[in-house]
């Protein structure tokens, strides 16, 4: 694994990396969504970086060569995300695309446990996400983070990481700020407002379309400056102030 701690839970043993999806274009995008294989140094990203990989895959949208958003991305489609134009967190000028690794240095707005049995206005909440064969169970399912370019970001201008529960050290469990998930989870890491660096693959979640602030959600369509994702994340340091430096989150995570 990429990331230290591993250790192998219940859904390595049933889930396997497509999921449970049934068609060709889920199943590709799934396996993107787990891989843990990407390699190489990483390039140091900033939002900036994240906008320009968005506006290169809406021209091919407008240019009717690609389209996402409604569904997954077709399968042989999905090498369009290889090699675009963007640039690093310097402004320097940078090919990425996904699955390779990335670095963002950004604040937690928050972290939760997604599509889990607490959330969803039903009584019984959401039931999963096929990439983890819709089981609604907490470690069974992605922590999904938000990340802003202040503390005080609103949710709407982030960029997403994502954890996902192969094979998750349990300290990273503990990653979980919201107000619904984190009474679920034991000793729950303060992380709100904390000023993080996340290394791991980029990945385009194509079932999703981004929004500007204000505009309305749906089944789709969330609110977020891109689709562009961090996922999985592959390691997560935390400025510690007394240090002014960035440590690991195991060293940071002592004593809380």
């Amino acid at each position: 694994m990429p990331f230290s701690g591993a250790q192998s839970h219940d859904i390595d043993l049933h889930c396997p990396n497509e999921g449970c999806a049934k068609n060709d274009n889920d199943k590709a995008q799934n396996k993107a969504k787990n891989n843990v294989c990407a390699s190489g140094t990483p390039i140091q990203i900033s939002e900036t970086s994240i906008d320009k990989l968005q506006a290169a895959i809406d021209q091919l949208v407008q240019q009717g060569s690609f389209s996402y958003g409604d569904k997954a991305p077709q399968a042989s489609d999905r090498a369009k995300l290889l090699g675009l134009s963007t640039v690093d967190v310097n402004g320097n000028p940078a090919t990425l695309g996904e699955g390779n690794l990335v670095t963002l240095e950004a604040f937690v707005l928050d972290a939760k446990h997604d599509d889990t049995y607490v959330l969803g206005s039903g009584p019984e909440g959401y039931k999963g996400e096929g990439v983890n064969c819709n089981n609604s169970l907490f470690d069974w399912n992605d922590i999904h983070i938000a990340l802003g370019k202040t503390a005080s970001a609103e949710e709407c201008s982030s960029v997403t990481a994502e954890m996902i529960p192969h094979f998750r050290p349990p300290l990273w469990d503990r990653f979980d700020t919201n107000e619904c998930t984190s009474p679920h989870v034991t000793n729950p890491l303060p992380v709100k407002g904390q000023r993080v660096r996340i290394t791991g693959q980029l990945f385009f979640d194509g079932s999703h379309t981004p929004g500007p602030c204000g505009a309305p959600m749906g089944p789709r369509a969330f609110p977020r400056r891109a689709v562009w994702e961090i996922h999985p994340v592959y390691a997560i340091e935390v400025f510690d102030a007394a240090k002014n430096n960035f440590v690991t989150l195991e060293e940071w995570a002592q004593g809380k």
